[in-house]
């Protein structure tokens, strides 16, 4: 058997071939492309004290003493490893991980670029680890923005907090944009190469909660994770909660 690589044809052995031809259909999901210049400052992941990192992280600070019950776990926001994405809705549904916990509450935030406060939710955390959307819902937001989103765990007894900072865009698509997601054979992975983050990560968690057995739909969220412009290996075979 011989697969084409740029002008040049590779002779592959079939046993050989038979691995590589599912990891090559496989490789869409890992296309997510991030607009140009959208990368911005915050944190995350969450972790137990600060620390020195690099600027573009999803991770949070927090007092040392804890509701949580597996230490080495924190709470993770769902965005690229730039920290910021785009939606086609001022409306997203925002993905994150939440640890296991003995009681906690979720309090969300989203924050205009000047500061201020333009929505906030609170509801309470899953006790088991597992990945969470939580729809933004009922606010109206300009499109083209970058609004800061910041979901902080509390414990109960008031001991812990743990904060993640990240980001979203706004941006309607374009008409041509919505021609070919609706002509795609998949949409997630249209989404996803047209650098909608939020959108791509929703469709396919929609998929995923509506067929929680198939396995062909969590290799797509592995991979869809673990890519190189997104780096959440560390939360992509969590369980992810309805």
């Amino acid at each position: 058997m011989a697969i084409q690589f740029g002008i040049r044809p590779v002779a592959v052995p079939l046993s050989l071939a038979a691995v590589m031809i599912p990891a090559i259909a496989h490789a869409s999901w890992a296309s997510y492309r991030p607009p140009a210049n959208i990368g911005r400052p915050g944190n995350r992941e969450g972790a137990a004290t600060r620390i020195a990192r690099p600027m573009l992280l999803r991770e949070s600070t927090g007092d040392t003493e804890s509701c949580l019950t597996e230490p080495k776990q924190t709470v993770v926001a769902l965005v690229p490893r730039d920290n910021n994405g785009l939606s086609s809705t001022p409306t997203p549904t925002l993905y994150s991980f939440i640890p296991a916990n003995r009681g906690a509450t979720l309090t969300l935030t989203l924050r205009a670029p000047q500061g201020t406060e333009v929505y906030r939710q609170e509801r309470p955390a899953p006790t088991a680890a597992g990945i969470i959307g939580w729809p933004v819902e009922n606010v109206s937001l300009k499109s083209g923005v970058d609004y800061q989103w910041q979901l902080t765990l509390t414990c109960t007894n008031g001991t812990t907090v743990l904060k993640t900072v990240s980001w979203f865009r706004p941006v309607p698509l374009s008409q041509s944009q919505q021609q070919r997601i609706v002509q795609a054979k998949d949409a997630v992975d249209a989404f996803a190469m047209a650098g909608y983050w939020y959108d791509a990560l929703n469709q396919l968690a929609k998929q995923r909660l509506a067929q929680p057995e198939n396995a062909q739909l969590q290799q797509k969220w592995q991979a869809l994770l673990q890519s190189s412009p997104v780096q959440l290996s560390n939360v992509a075979d969590q369980p992810l909660l309805p």
